[in-house]
């Protein structure tokens, strides 16, 4: 069984039927992990691994975060290396999030394909006994050896009371939190005593640290050009949003907060390929709106979208970085420490 990929059934299914296919899936899951458990199939690399990953599918803000252990390990005197499957690649066989990835950290080797080992080496990874591998997208992915495994938990979708896939949205059940080394909550007002307690239940201890996600800036598109601009700009601005994102209603609560309109929201699928026909659909409707101030999508979704997007309809693309509440430099020590004897 290969790693559950992210996205739920496209079309209606009865429900008793959604039941017996999430029977089935934990049955081959529960195999699966007492399989790596025993260590069967596990491949080691000759370097340290750290993953970041989650329970179900949707986003947590998996980018951002691997981003920030990227930057921590560098700063550490680490070199890191990011390694992802890559979902729904383009005709180069490129995907929104390495793009992302690669303009966000730039200096960064980045390894994509199904079989994160094969990709890593045909990179020339790793270099020297500074390589630090960061999976994204990783906690399902146990043929991999990991030395530090990261679990994001989003605050305004805990998931402690849905179902396996297809039924819900969880990958694996919540016992499997316990196998992570830390938590990271992410998306959070503050600390919740309440959330915190619940999942210790199911991991053991609280989460290490609690995050929030927040927009740093805003990048408006116009003729071929982006201009930084305050996120005051969006204030009373009449917007449609495209995002092809796992979460898309936590941007709509950020836009809503920064006093931004929100008068089209154009229907997208997580890892959208935006195929030509579908763009053109996406721009006549943004065209048949009257009044429209720009368009708002997201830094992963441009990447697809930049180099095919008409000069005369603006776009918006919010700068986004992971800002912690609380127990950042706990979850550094943390990770530092489980490389410190590898």
């Amino acid at each position: 069984m290969s790693e559950p990929e992210a996205g739920l059934l496209p079309v209606p299914v009865p429900a008793p039927l959604l039941r017996l296919g999430a029977a089935a899936y934990g049955a081959v899951v529960a195999g699966r992990n007492r399989r790596f458990d025993r260590g069967v199939g596990v491949r080691r690399l000759p370097c340290p691994v750290i993953s970041v990953g989650n329970l179900s599918v949707g986003g947590t803000g998996k980018t951002p975060v691997v981003a920030w252990v990227a930057r921590r390990l560098a700063a550490s005197g680490r070199r890191p290396v990011i390694a992802l499957r890559g979902y729904r690649p383009d005709a180069s066989g490129t995907s929104d999030e390495a793009a992302l990835h690669r303009e966000l950290l730039p200096e960064v080797p980045i390894a994509v394909g199904a079989d994160r080992i094969a990709a890593i080496r045909a990179l020339g990874e790793p270099r020297d006994e500074r390589t630090v591998v960061v999976l994204d997208d990783g906690f399902q992915h146990r043929r991999l050896h990991r030395d530090f495994d990261l679990v994001l938990v989003d605050a305004t979708r805990p998931d402690l009371a849905d179902r396996l896939i297809p039924y819900g949205r969880l990958r694996e059940p919540l016992a499997s939190l316990a196998r992570a080394d830390a938590l990271l909550v992410t998306r959070a007002d503050g600390v919740d005593e309440g959330l915190a307690n619940a999942l210790a239940r199911h991991h053991g201890r609280p989460p290490v640290a609690w995050s929030r996600h927040a927009w740093s800036g805003l990048s408006l598109w116009h003729r071929g050009v982006g201009t930084p601009v305050p996120l005051s700009w969006l204030d009373g601005r009449r917007l449609a949003t495209l995002l092809g994102v796992g979460h898309p209603e936590a941007i709509r609560r950020q836009l809503a907060a920064f006093g931004g309109r929100d008068v089209l929201a154009v229907p997208a699928r997580d890892h959208d390929a935006y195929g030509p026909s579908r763009l053109a659909r996406i721009l006549d409707r943004c065209r048949g709106e009257p009044s429209l101030d720009a368009v708002l999508t997201t830094a992963k979704d441009w990447t697809k979208l930049r180099s095919r997007w008409p000069e005369d309809l603006a776009v918006a693309v919010p700068d986004l970085a992971i800002e912690f509440i609380a127990g950042e430099a706990a979850l550094e020590s943390s990770i530092l420490a489980a490389l410190s004897g590898v």
